[in-house]
């Protein structure tokens, strides 16, 4: 990992465990075992540092988890099922990355809101791919794989905050357990 590199991931964790607002560029830099001369070689400041990371490691974070599920050909709403299930080392104390940096930083600053809705779209997108390949194969009957895909992407974002606010990985599962019921009645 190269110094850029690492200062992206330092800023992501730090963002993601302690909010945009309480991490500074020194608690970031310490993290980094990085000086400021460091930092501003790559960014002016500790926005664009942020606007980057949403960029790069948000972005990259999110297609690594979701797309492996264009590989699936058949079985696709299992897949989509079993995806959203697996929570296996999930932090139900932050939350979800995404969300939390939605919530926090959308509100706060245009380019925030511009990067983060372009990752967001990206999520969803995959989500249409995965139910268009799913209409296709005749696993299920859906008019609109775009609205469906907003619509399943923010449940399961909501079933994340629910159960963030419980710090309860079971409320996830039974919040989640009704998308999957949801998901299984559009099947053929």
């Amino acid at each position: 990992m190269n110094s850029k590199e690492k200062l992206l991931e330092v800023t992501f964790m730090e963002i993601y465990e302690n909010g945009y607002s309480a991490t500074s560029v020194d608690k970031i830099l310490k993290k980094a075992n990085m000086n400021k001369g460091s930092m501003y070689h790559f960014f002016k400041s500790k926005k664009a540092l942020t606007v980057a990371m949403i960029e790069e490691n948000l972005s990259t974070y999110m297609r690594n988890k979701y797309e492996p599920l264009l590989t699936h050909k058949e079985n696709i709403i299992d897949e989509i099922i079993k995806r959203f299930k697996n929570r296996k080392g999930f932090d139900f104390v932050h939350g979800c990355k995404l969300n939390n940096l939605v919530q926090e930083l959308s509100p706060i600053d245009k380019d925030f809101k511009n990067a983060l809705e372009k990752v967001y779209i990206n999520f969803e997108s995959i989500f249409e791919e995965a139910l268009t390949n799913a209409i296709k194969a005749g696993e299920i009957k859906h008019d609109n794989p775009k609205v469906l895909a907003m619509f399943i992407v923010a449940s399961f974002e909501g079933c994340l905050g629910t159960a963030k606010k419980s710090q309860d990985g079971e409320v996830f599962q039974t919040c989640i357990s009704q998308l999957d019921l949801f998901l299984q009645s559009l099947k053929i």
